[in-house]
């Protein structure tokens, strides 16, 4: 018997000190795989080597405890070609359990000359994630949105963000 309150001891020491850590989310282990949605996106090139990419999201913060989104990377790719990659730094404050839309503008320069005009309809996927901060600690909550989306101008090749 006392070796079975052991273990429930234990167990709810573990459970308190887990709860007390900041952004942690117990008995949820995929909260932070649920926390951003992407309303909206959108993909633009021209020939002279710019482009840009504005995505829409709606992010959640699973945990009780306040938070700040401390920047947003992505992993951009058009009929399976990667065509750029890159993240932006910011500073936007979450409350514990709160919402927040955020929408993003992404700079791009591509290579010049190495796309093609192909005027239609592209699968585009973008990846990345949203890095939240609970006081020292940082978070990870990914995002993934595939669309059909018409493009005018192709680029070929890699690229990255604008400087």
């Amino acid at each position: 018997m006392r070796s079975r309150r052991a273990v429930l001891g234990l167990g709810l020491a573990g459970i308190s000190c887990l709860s007390g850590c900041l952004g942690v989310v117990p008995f949820r282990p995929r909260a932070y795989d649920e926390a951003v949605r992407v309303e909206a996106m959108d993909v633009a090139f021209t020939r002279d080597g710019s482009g840009a990419l504005t995505l829409k999201l709606q992010v959640g913060n699973p945990s009780s405890d306040a938070a700040t989104l401390t920047r947003v990377d992505f992993d951009l790719r058009v009929d399976g070609r990667r065509v750029a990659t890159g993240e932006q730094v910011m500073g936007v404050p979450l409350d514990g359990k709160g919402e927040v839309p955020l929408e993003v503008y992404f700079p791009l320069a591509v290579a010049r000359g190495g796309g093609r005009p192909e005027a239609g309809s592209h699968v585009v996927r973008v990846e990345g994630g949203v890095v939240l901060r609970f006081g020292g600690s940082e978070r990870r909550a990914p995002f993934r949105d595939t669309r059909s989306l018409d493009i005018a101008w192709v680029p070929g090749g890699e690229s990255s963000p604008a400087q």
